[in-house]
């Protein structure tokens, strides 16, 4: 097992720490079986949420408080709401490891989630299953791999539609200022038929 300490900033945060839990992975040498994240914190939580969207962090919590505000009118409702939250989504998360790799998408990470801080909070990891042995190194379980391959098409795919929706901006940009420029001509030329000043 191994405690880990983090420092929460704000009263509502979600922190990123699946690069810790693969850095246990890693160390602990687990091949196949399961790992465990535990938060001994009565206003946190754990969770897999998407890494790829940056209002994300701003958008889970605004949906949030607004089911469970923090506030009752003026009144603040203390630590039970916070308490809730985190009840509802859990202090403890199992991730499964095949091959030496946490089954995750690339699109997906594990989160510390805090309702109530600042302040320093933990949490801990632990695991269990087989072990690689002395020569072994982790690799991408095949089925892994096939969801990766998927999602960089999707990818492609969402990339080559932005691609297309820039250029018909520009498109539609570019007629507009022409248009804009045609119109001018076109009123100057009203204003003054015989080209006079």
């Amino acid at each position: 097992m191994k405690a880990n300490k983090i420092e929460i900033t704000s009263s509502e945060q979600l922190i990123d720490i699946t690069t810790s839990v693969r850095e246990y992975v890693d160390q602990s040498r687990l091949k196949d079986g399961f790992v465990q994240i535990q938060i001994p914190e009565r206003t946190a939580a754990v969770i897999i949420s998407i890494n790829d969207d940056w209002r994300l962090q701003r958008e889970f919590f605004d949906k949030l408080n607004h089911l469970m505000p923090k506030y009752d009118g003026m009144k603040f409702t203390g630590w039970t709401t916070a308490c809730v939250k985190a009840t509802i989504f859990g202090p403890s998360l199992q991730v499964m490891v095949h091959s030496g790799t946490l089954i995750l998408d690339k699109n997906q990470s594990i989160y510390f989630v805090e309702f109530q801080g600042p302040g320093e909070r933990q949490y801990f990891i632990s695991s269990s299953g087989t072990t690689l042995t002395e020569n072994e190194e982790a690799s991408i379980p095949e089925e892994l791999a096939v969801i990766f391959e998927k999602r960089k098409a999707y990818e492609e795919e969402q990339e080559q539609i932005k691609e297309e929706m820039r250029n018909e901006w520009r498109l539609r940009e570019e007629n507009r200022l022409k248009l804009e420029a045609e119109n001018k001509e076109t009123a100057t030329e009203a204003k003054n038929p015989e080209g006079k000043e």
